[in-house]
């Protein structure tokens, strides 16, 4: 991730990168050190009862799976590829038989349908805890899309957890790197699953921390901003 970052415009000082613990990473600049700690700042669940975006991704990976083996199993049933995304998690929270159930019908109903490719999107027609499917002729692994509403808000509340998190920690890297400066590289996943964006107005947003610098990477983007300190106003 940060060799990533720095392809996106993450200063990063020329020399190699030492791979240590607290920080994570200490680099000989040739006039001195800098220590670099990372962390990922993933987007919340979009219902508190998972404990990670992902909690909710692999749910659904798992209806598709079972889904796409039942279908697969059925005699002749037309070589397809499906794709479908969820909607409404957490009502369908061990429910998960009748969405499999529900999804090789609705596929089975509507594969002649893909010439070459049919996409549903209206919820009162479709399997229940699926906001589209799609279904493309040929046969292919099927898919399990992302989907999710990120606000600002909740953006900016996850940068503060992680930023005060590290912030905690701070003494200890300050210790083990004594009189070096120490960045904090924040950075989220290429996936939809995992991923956030840079919020907007994020120049003028001024958190209290005590490294020396911080910055935001956002993968899915590819782009990088220097997040400045409350007393840099």
């Amino acid at each position: 991730m940060v060799e990533l970052a720095s392809r996106a415009g993450f200063p990063l000082p020329s020399g190699g990168l030492i791979d240590r613990e607290e920080p994570d990473f200490q680099i000989d600049t040739g006039s001195g050190s800098l220590g670099i700690e990372v962390t990922a700042v993933n987007p919340p669940p979009r219902h508190p009862s998972f404990n990670s975006p992902l909690a909710e991704q692999d749910k659904y990976e798992e209806v598709i799976r079972a889904a796409e083996s039942n279908y697969t199993r059925t005699p002749g049933a037309l070589p397809v590829k499906v794709t479908a995304y969820p909607w409404e998690i957490e009502r369908t929270r061990g429910m998960e038989r009748e969405m499999v159930r529900e999804l090789v019908h609705f596929v089975r109903v509507h594969s002649h349908e893909a010439t070459p490719v049919a996409t549903f999107e209206r919820r009162d027609q479709l399997p229940r805890g699926f906001g589209v499917v799609s279904i493309a002729a040929g046969r292919e692994r099927w898919f399990s899309g992302a989907s999710g509403s990120l606000t600002g808000a909740a953006i900016y509340q996850e940068l503060s957890l992680r930023i005060s998190e590290k912030n905690r920690r701070l003494a200890a890297y300050r210790r083990n790197l004594p009189s070096v400066p120490i960045w904090l590289l924040l950075y989220s996943g290429a996936a939809v699953s995992n991923a956030i964006e840079i919020p907007y107005g994020i120049e003028k947003w001024h958190p209290h921390f005590e490294f020396d610098r911080i910055f935001l990477f956002a993968a899915l983007s590819g782009r990088v901003v220097e997040i400045p300190k409350a007393n840099s106003q």
